[in-house]
């Protein structure tokens, strides 16, 4: 455990960045105080209200749920500095002038609790300078804690310390930044603009510089720079709309007054046309207009020649295309030096200047070459970071390229290559020991803090070896395996991890082989998501090869026949993932699907669902199913079978039902108990196929219980998904009993849906097949055609919501909607 236990959080500065890391010290549950300037009128704490009002208005949502803005505390500088002694980290977020810092530094330090950390949130000034500005005998307890916009989203933070920090203090803070609040941490040097700004922003700049010498517009810059290179879909000039113009002006500024020695000096000056957008208030995606401008729906770009906008419609090269495409670096790299298409040069010179200054640059600004790289992937979304692009693509031989064009006078700077880069025997930076440390000359492992116990399989780097346990079974679909306990674990293989015939028949499988030999089942996938649900495609496939008797034939025949068969098993994802060829019968395999739900819930051991990122449909069902969820905060978990026409037929419907008749119980407090209010909440989520924004809104939803868990690092997933299970079998862990008296709305609850959805069909705010989709959702979470308060069973239910998903899938209209789906991956509306 870390030494210092941080409880409670003071945030100075209520701006953009401070608002929005106190919004994430209460996603995390950390007590959190807000300081901002007293208003000068009304309510001394008007100011701070007026930035918590703005954090429901930001998208992407800073916050986990909105009604969590309430838990952090408005303060204000001249009532509440003595509330300042109550925190152990005290983080300043105030504009980015040191000597507007250093005023506030002289003005709160005498409230500083002698125990606490003091860190800046700046995002490049020097730390040294402002230590000074702090009291000497409380300056080993301050440091540079530098986290990315948006902070919520952003995975890294970069820790940097001054002259004085304590060590041990930077690794309790390292440790709750980690475990408390999810993130990776950097520890950088005290250089300007720190590791992951001085290379991201060198990068726009190297872009800049060759997209104005091969005479390349903006959109086409981010057509070539964005996907194609594992990068953000906003690229470059995209991404310095969202930074907003200003900012990137004022990292830029950093970097020429600060770095007056760097070999690239020269190209850290800004174009006129940049300075053109920012006097004109063109600022970005804050201002409506800078590089992009949309209007109505159409996305324009600035004409560098004439300063008009224009429509963009930027087109890469087919041959460039070809080369971008090619998912070997090495041969990526040699197509595009050796294409003479200004579009390819225009990416080698790039790639070629970027390495560069990395490896001029290294031993710097960073300790290691994984620092490098891992600042920044997470401080800019790179898939690959740049020493691992290099070394992906054959370190001598692009080393040789970077050589041969310095000497050329091809390069933004004549510095040779330092000396290590090209020492005899080199690979590369990263290896299975740990990565190149310049100042060493030795390989670096990872960092040896007990927090980083907790992550069984961190972020993975190219060099390190991985090894997925041991296998129980594998098919082509699942893969069960284990890490030497007795806890079993059962990942996915499919695309998007997606629900397959195959893959249910895996989940039975593991269940019968964890019930015998472990103590646990954990679902888990080595990446996310967890699980996009349905593989609409073999379903349209199966209907489309065999128009007549074939599938669809098959479902036309099963809707009569399923009507109230015994209850066994089937649901959405599977269904779906019908396998052309040897279609099983539809019923069987919605039923399949519904016996995969049910038996995870009435398993004899604990069935973990270790959820990260979308869990959606089918996805969604196994989850709720489970003995537990544990989930990080960005899990997107929702029933979203509607928008292909079609309802939750996995158990889904059923577990709902279930659960708004549970709470109807739970709250009530008399013998009368009104479930309808509870059976509407579901069936809003359901029929408008809403999908929670994260993991605090999945459980304001329904979606996640009280027990289950949230996890705010998303690398510590599986060994919180470990304890958990380890925690259920410590109280000799048994599964629910069969529930055999579920009280259902019934039919008045039904007509009572139907008036609502009849006043919006009428209103044109949903359509005939909506209305046909809500009807039979409400005829589901009801219960059917019974009285209202009538006690049903599972089966009962399990039987409507298969009985309808029949008849829906049937429909001309619900085809076309899984059609429409699957060529745009948008949902229709007919």
């Amino acid at each position: 455990m870390s030494g210092l236990r941080i409880r409670k959080v003071a945030v100075l500065g209520a701006g953009v960045m401070g608002a929005q890391i106190a919004a994430h010290m209460v996603n995390a549950n950390v007590e959190t105080l807000l300081f901002e300037l007293p208003a000068k009128e009304g309510d001394p704490n008007g100011n701070v209200n007026k930035a918590l009002a703005g954090l429901k208005k930001l998208e992407p949502a800073p916050i986990s749920s909105p009604a969590r803005i309430s838990f952090i505390e408005p303060a204000n500088y001249e009532q509440h500095l003595d509330r300042l002694r109550e925190c152990d980290l005290i983080i300043e977020a105030i504009a980015e002038r040191i000597d507007w810092k250093s005023d506030l530094y002289r003005k709160v330090a005498p409230y500083v609790n002698a125990n606490a950390i003091f860190a800046t949130n700046t995002s490049g000034l020097s730390i040294n300078s402002l230590a000074e500005a702090f009291p000497e005998q409380l300056r080993h307890r301050f440091c540079g804690i530098h986290f990315f916009n948006p902070p919520r989203y952003m995975h890294l933070v970069e820790l940097i310390p001054c002259a004085g920090t304590e060590l041990p203090l930077l690794d309790d803070l390292e440790t709750f930044l980690v475990s408390t609040l999810g993130k990776g941490v950097v520890r950088a040097k005290d250089t300007p603009n720190f590791i992951a700004n001085r290379i991201g922003v060198f990068s726009m700049l190297a872009t800049k510089h060759h997209a104005a010498a091969f005479n390349l517009g903006f959109d086409m810059v981010d057509a070539l720079t964005g996907r194609y290179l594992g990068r953000p879909k906003s690229a470059t000039f995209r991404t310095l709309d969202v930074v907003g113009l200003d900012v990137f002006a004022h990292v830029v500024n950093t970097m020429r007054e600060n770095l007056t020695e760097d070999p690239w000096h020269k190209h850290f000056e800004l174009p006129s046309w940049f300075q053109y957008l920012v006097d004109q208030g063109s600022l970005g995606q804050k201002t409506k207009r800078g590089i992009y401008q949309k209007i109505g729906k159409e996305i324009h770009v600035l004409d560098l020649h004439t300063r008009e906008y224009k429509l963009s419609d930027a087109k890469v090269d087919d041959g460039v295309k070809a080369i971008l495409r090619e998912r070997d670096w090495a041969k990526k790299l040699a197509g595009l030096r050796n294409s003479p298409h200004p579009q390819a040069q225009f990416l080698w010179a790039t790639f070629r200047d970027v390495f560069h200054y990395c490896a001029l640059n290294l031993e710097s600004i960073a300790n290691n070459a994984r620092d490098l790289d891992f600042a920044v992937r997470w401080g800019f979304g790179w898939d690959n970071g740049p020493f691992e692009i290099w070394q992906a693509a054959g370190w001598q031989q692009v080393a040789s390229w970077i050589a041969a064009d310095i000497s050329a006078g091809k390069a933004m700077a004549e510095s040779p290559l330092p000396a290590w880069v090209t020492e005899s025997g080199r690979e590369g930076v990263h290896t299975a020991q740990g990565s190149y440390a310049p100042a060493t000359r030795a390989l670096q492992p990872r960092p040896q803090l007990a927090v980083y116990l907790r992550q069984a399989y961190p972020d993975h780097l190219l060099g390190e070896v991985r090894h997925y346990g041991e296998t129980v079974f594998e098919t082509d679909e699942v893969r069960m395996w284990h890490t030497g306990d007795d806890i079993a674990i059962l990942s996915f293989k499919t695309k998007m991890h997606t629900v397959s015939n195959e893959v249910l028949d895996g989940i039975l499988r593991a269940v019968d082989e964890a019930e015998q030999h472990f103590s646990a089942l954990i679902l888990w996938q080595s990446e996310p998501p967890f699980s996009a649900g349905a593989n609409l495609l073999q379903l349209m496939q199966g209907v489309q090869e065999t128009p007549d008797t074939g599938m669809l034939g098959k479902l036309k025949g099963a809707v009569n026949r399923v009507k109230y068969t015994a209850a066994g098993g089937g649901g959405v994802g599977d269904i779906l993932n019908a396998a052309t060829g040897n279609v099983p019968k539809v019923e069987e395999v919605v039923a399949k699907f519904q016996q995969t739900s049910m038996r995870l819930k009435y398993a004899q051991i604990p069935t973990i669902a270790a959820v990260d990122g979308l869990a959606l449909g089918g996805g969604c069902e196994f989850s709720i199913h489970c003995s537990r969820i544990v989930a990080t905060l960005e899990s997107y978990i929702g029933l979203v079978e509607v928008g292909v026409g079609l309802l939750p037929a996995g158990g889904g419907c059923k577990e709902m039902a279930q659960r708004a008749a549970n709470e109807a119980h739970n709250f009530s407090s008399d013998n009368r108990v009104d479930i309808f209010p509870y059976v509407r909440r579901y069936f809003q989520h359901i029929a408008m196929g809403e999908v929670a924004k994260s993991a605090e809104l999945a459980r304001e939803m329904g979606y996640l219980r009280q027990s289950d868990r949230i996890v705010m690092n998303k690398f510590e997933l599986l060994h919180i998904a470990k304890q958990e299970a380890r925690a259920l079998n410590a109280t000799a862990y048994r599964p629910p009993l069969h529930q055999r008296q579920i009280a259902v709305a019934g039919r008045t609850g039904i007509a009572t849906l139907k008036a609502a959805m009849v006043n919006m069909l009428e209103g044109g705010f949903i359509s005939e097949h909506d209305y046909a989709i809500g009807c039979r959702v409400a005829d589901t979470l009801c219960g059917g055609d019974v009285e209202a308060g009538s006690l049903v069973d599972e089966n009962w239910l399990l039987d409507l919501e298969r009985k309808h998903f029949m008849e829906l899938l049937a429909t001309d209209k619900t085809q076309a909607r899984i059609e429409h789906m699957l060529k745009s991956g948008k949902p229709l509306r007919n």
